[in-house]
């Protein structure tokens, strides 16, 4: 369960923000061209997580809203960047909308990303990937899938329940005969994402009515 809103181009950014200068139809791509003395100089800025986190984290936050996530997908024809949010309390498509629509304020990502970038603005859902180690430490005792950027003892994809976790490493048990606790390094991770226990979840939604 995930909702989502975001926009494929800058046309609909602007179509849908009646405060971006050009709000009528038009090309979906603009080239910025400069030239410096005869020769024209195409500018592109291109920059780390950590400066797409410096401009999208103030503008979740204005919104009563958590940065959970980002992530940066080059296309050869399009680039698509998605954001991820959480809040204390339900996320729902008013939230991500409004942030999608904040955000096209924000020129520097036109700059970095093309004018006819896709931006995905969604909740984490129920199978959420984690970014950061920080964020396990609210799911001791859940189960979590993951895959390592190399082979241990010829295996990348693992699951098992999360035990503990420090600054560098966490500690799962295993889903194998040993039932044994390992220790993994969470920046050796190509990807880490809770597991849902869909029917602990039907319960818990069969509870709330």
């Amino acid at each position: 369960v995930r909702c989502v809103a975001g926009w494929s181009s800058l046309v609909a950014r602007r179509a849908h923000n009646p405060k971006v200068v050009g709000s009528n139809p038009a090309p979906a791509t603009t080239v910025k061209i400069f030239f410096v003395g005869h020769l024209p100089f195409f500018y592109i800025k291109i920059m780390n997580k950590d400066e797409y986190k410096n401009i999208i984290e103030p503008v979740v936050n204005s919104n009563n809203c958590i940065l959970w996530g980002l992530e940066i997908l080059r296309g050869k024809k399009r680039n698509t960047l998605r954001i991820y949010i959480d809040s204390n309390n339900i996320i729902d498509i008013n939230d991500c909308e409004n942030i999608s629509k904040d955000l096209s304020y924000e020129p520097m990502l036109d700059v970095s990303l093309g004018d006819d970038y896709i931006l995905e603005v969604s909740s984490p859902g129920v199978d959420r990937k984690f970014f950061t180690i920080e964020q396990l430490k609210d799911y001791l005792g859940e189960e979590l899938e993951f895959k390592t950027k190399e082979l241990i003892n010829g295996k990348r994809k693992f699951n098992g329940i999360l035990s503990e976790c420090d600054e560098n490493y966490f500690h799962i048990k295993l889903n194998n005969k040993d039932n044994k606790t390992t220790k993994f390094k969470f920046n050796d991770l190509d990807l880490c994402k809770l597991k849902p226990n869909y029917n602990k979840l039907i319960k818990e939604y069969s509870n709330a009515k």
